[in-house]
């Protein structure tokens, strides 16, 4: 029976190049922990975890998933919002299935890139394919790892007996980001039309306005913030210095990202069996444009940092990084019970589920190395005994460095408390469809993929266990472990 754990974590060792302006941040951070040996990672179950399975006498079955293309931002479905998205995705889904819409309880989305005039994206979907009017339908929004904690939330949901049939996954489109105003901006406008300042008279309301916006050369609207708000780094600087502090070259990387789309290219026809159109401009969109058949590694040794100099150790990329990525993903999950009544598959189910968070800075991507020896704790399982691995790339630099700290005894003492290392994760078991650098990462619709991906490999290669791992901002990880039923 699965459970769901939550770890709060120390901070990770600073890199060479670590800047001394920092460490006044990093030593009040060290003020409000414990002494190491002292500290025990704070646990808790979830009420949907195995009491609650033991209580209901419910199992959770993933039947199967589908998403759409996943196509590079601003592109080809540029004007399909994450609504549309979302809605391709659950209509083919239930095409795809043939799932009779009335047996469906509950529709459950991921959504990071959210949209203020509908943030709950799951309801509009019920409500634009005209779904039973009784779905309610929720959001959930964890960064990166929202499509997999929405699916986590439908399994928990049929095993805690408050539904039978559940759609979950999520839908991102980062080229329909609402680009916000500036803070002065929207509150002067927002008091003028809402807090009275239009009852003032025209000339009395309208100074307010200005005086409060501040000059019209800062009413610029903001383009979304890709840096992490906490440090004020991006992403790919965070993943530079994972790079630096577990000392992943870039060669090593440059390598990495060329066999993900390798095994992407060679695997084509699997991952088209998961898609599902989009129709966008009256065409059919019903392919991934990201992958590349063919690479030149040489062009790619040249490629400069993306996110910092070569003087100042940056090594990551644009080849070495996910791109910018509009799509959807959803998943269907039934009781054991119900899927059986209704002749579908019974055999894959979720073992275990467990997040995990760690400060920020400097490791932001780092999470995921505790989360994995984590849910294999909770699993009853080793590394040896998971048949494969789906790891999210959101960099070549940041699954490298996880897969380094993995094997050092250090990492696992400071952190797991263990004198040993957790072990090799093998990488011929990795992404063997390749993984996000090559199919892309629309966020909230990596976990829809994966957990997808995963079950199907699992059947067709007659496999038992696949983990499956996930890095978010804020320094957060989940890592789920399915498993094939004989």
């Amino acid at each position: 029976p699965h459970t769901h754990t939550q770890y709060a974590l120390p901070i990770p060792i600073l890199p060479p190049s670590f800047p001394f302006c920092e460490m006044d941040r990093i030593r009040r951070i060290a003020q409000q922990l414990e002494p190491r040996q002292h500290r025990q990672p704070r646990v808790r179950t979830s009420a949907a975890g195995a009491e609650a399975k033991e209580l209901s006498g419910t199992v959770a079955v993933i039947v199967d998933g589908a998403r759409t293309p996943f196509v590079k931002s601003f592109g080809s479905i540029m004007k399909k919002n994450a609504i549309d998205l979302g809605v391709a995705a659950v209509k083919g889904l239930i095409k795809k299935t043939k799932v009779d819409p009335n047996h469906i309880d509950q529709v459950i989305m991921g959504n990071v890139v959210v949209n203020s005039n509908a943030p709950n994206v799951a309801r509009e979907i019920i409500i634009d394919l005209m779904l039973p009017a009784k779905i309610p339908g929720s959001t959930v929004s964890i960064a990166c790892l929202s499509g997999l904690e929405a699916i986590y939330q439908g399994i928990c949901q049929v095993e805690h007996g408050d539904a039978q049939v559940v759609v979950a996954g999520g839908s991102d489109s980062l080229s329909s980001g609402q680009m916000s105003l500036p803070p002065n901006l929207t509150l002067a406008l927002g008091k003028y039309s809402m807090g009275g300042g239009n009852k003032k008279g025209l000339y009395a309301g309208l100074s307010e306005l200005f005086s409060i916006a501040g000059p019209i050369s800062k009413w610029v609207p903001q383009a979304p913030a890709i840096a992490e708000r906490s440090t004020g780094h991006t992403m790919g600087y965070h993943a530079d210095l994972m790079a630096e502090i577990n000392s992943v070259g870039a060669e090593e990387q440059n390598k990495f990202a060329i066999a993900s789309h390798e095994k992407a290219t060679q695997n084509r026809a699997a991952i088209r069996s998961e898609i599902v159109p989009v129709e966008a401009d009256g065409k059919i969109i019903d392919d991934d444009n990201l992958i590349r058949s063919k690479i030149n590694p040489a062009k790619v040794a040249k490629l400069k940092p993306a996110f910092r100099k070569a003087k100042d150790h940056g090594t990551v990329n644009a080849a070495t990084s996910s791109a910018l990525t509009d799509g959807a993903s959803a998943v269907l999950i039934m009781s054991e019970k119900k899927a059986k009544e209704l002749g579908y598959p019974t055999d894959v189910v979720c073992r275990a589920y467990v997040k995990t968070a760690v400060e920020p800075f400097p490791q932001l991507l780092l999470a995921p190395a505790v989360a994995i020896p984590r849910c294999l704790e909770k699993a009853g399982l080793t590394l040896e005994d998971i048949d494969i691995f789906e790891i999210h790339e959101a960099f070549s630099a940041q699954v490298l460095a996880t897969l380094k700290v993995l094997e050092s005894k250090s990492f696992s003492k400071a952190f797991l408390g263990k004198d040993k290392p957790v072990g090799k994760i093998p990488l011929e078991k990795i992404n063997l469809n390749g993984g996000s650098i090559a199919i892309g990462h629309p966020f909230a619709a990596t976990g829809g993929r994966l957990i997808t991906t995963a079950a199907n490999l699992l059947r067709s290669r007659n496999k038992r266990y696949a983990l499956l791992s996930i890095c978010a901002a804020g320094g957060i990880g989940g890592v789920m472990i399915i498993e094939r039923r004989s």
